[in-house]
């Protein structure tokens, strides 16, 4: 039974999680990605205090001795600080390239968590996890292809070679260029921030007040930074009160999410290990592109085909061998 529970828990993030992404996108459309960053860490803690006034425990504070409450507050900053800094590498990549693209890189994360809660958590990494896990990344090259050109039958070779040049050039400049790499080091800082996160619940044995606390901190860092540069506070100032509406979309959907999914998330993790609670919510890029087409209308592509096929077989392999 508990382990059902942590699966449905994994579930409701991995939903959360896609149809935050498609917010985000959509509200980075129209506003620039710092203060988008600020705007959204102001309404994410005041959602979590929330939260944790209603599910979670302070007392716990208390009771941690000096050591164990010092380590405990360096894991929330850790954590708050490498989230942070990865949301905000997420943002500005979501401002060169597609969000279909930049989100299945960030799963790339995996790739760091398995071999940091070996290391740390002595958590066992078995085969079945492995290959599935495997079979469930190598689906994320397939969804963050680039779509390519149309050939022209009427200017034949000609064309054709233009298109190869175009197709060079595109995969050379440097917006391409930077959009990856924000993504996979945003995949990096997450892992960080994965593992930072599951210490601390590991001092408390509590993930609602744990997870307002890193936000916090989160947001401190960030305005900290916003001292100097100005552009973190453009979301509260009036010559952006026309684009309030989107700060709100962001806000709404980072408390769902960062709020909400990732406190399940790491209560699953409590669970089923978080090696295997990592693994399952490794999925969500299928279901940010379920979302893209139903949704956004976006178009399909055939290889989605694919990508899905191999999700259905690595889950298949993790859940049942």
């Amino acid at each position: 039974m508990a382990e059902l529970i942590g699966y449905l828990l994994s579930l409701n993030a991995i939903f959360t999680w896609g149809l935050a992404s498609l917010v985000y996108k959509f509200g980075l459309g129209k506003t620039e990605a710092k203060a988008n960053l600020f705007f959204r860490l102001v309404t994410v803690s005041f959602a979590t205090f929330i939260f944790s006034l209603f599910f979670g425990d302070y007392q716990f504070l208390i009771n941690l001795n000096n050591q164990d409450l010092l380590w405990y507050l360096l894991m929330c900053v850790l954590s708050g600080g490498s989230v942070t800094i990865g949301d905000l590498l997420y943002f500005l990549a979501l401002k060169k390239i597609d969000a279909s693209r930049a989100y299945p890189l960030t799963q790339l994360s995996l790739v760091f968590v398995y071999p940091l809660a070996f290391l740390f958590f002595q958590e066992q990494i078995t085969p079945s996890i492995l290959l599935g896990g495997l079979l469930i990344l190598s689906s994320v090259f397939f969804l963050s292809r680039k779509d390519k050109p149309k050939k022209s039958a009427i200017f034949g070779v000609e064309n054709e070679q233009k298109t190869q040049k175009n197709e060079q050039d595109d995969l050379l400049s440097r917006e391409l260029l930077l959009g990856v790499s924000m993504s996979i080091t945003t995949a990096f800082f997450w892992a960080l921030a994965i593992i930072s996160f599951n210490q601390a619940r590991i001092y408390s044995n509590e993930v609602f007040t744990t997870n307002f606390l890193r936000v916090v901190f989160g947001m401190i860092l960030i305005g900290i930074l916003g001292m100097f540069d100005n552009d973190f506070f453009l979301g509260f100032k009036k010559q952006n009160k026309n684009n309030l509406k989107y700060f709100f979309y962001i806000g709404i959907a980072g408390s769902l999410s960062l709020g909400l999914a990732d406190s399940f998330f790491y209560k699953a993790a409590e669970i089923n290990g978080l090696v295997l609670t990592s693994t399952i919510t490794a999925n969500t890029p299928m279901v940010q592109q379920i979302f893209s087409l139903t949704l956004l209308k976006e178009k399909f592509r055939k290889r989605f085909i694919i990508a899905v096929a191999l999700i259905i077989i690595g889950n298949y392999i993790i859940l049942f061998l």
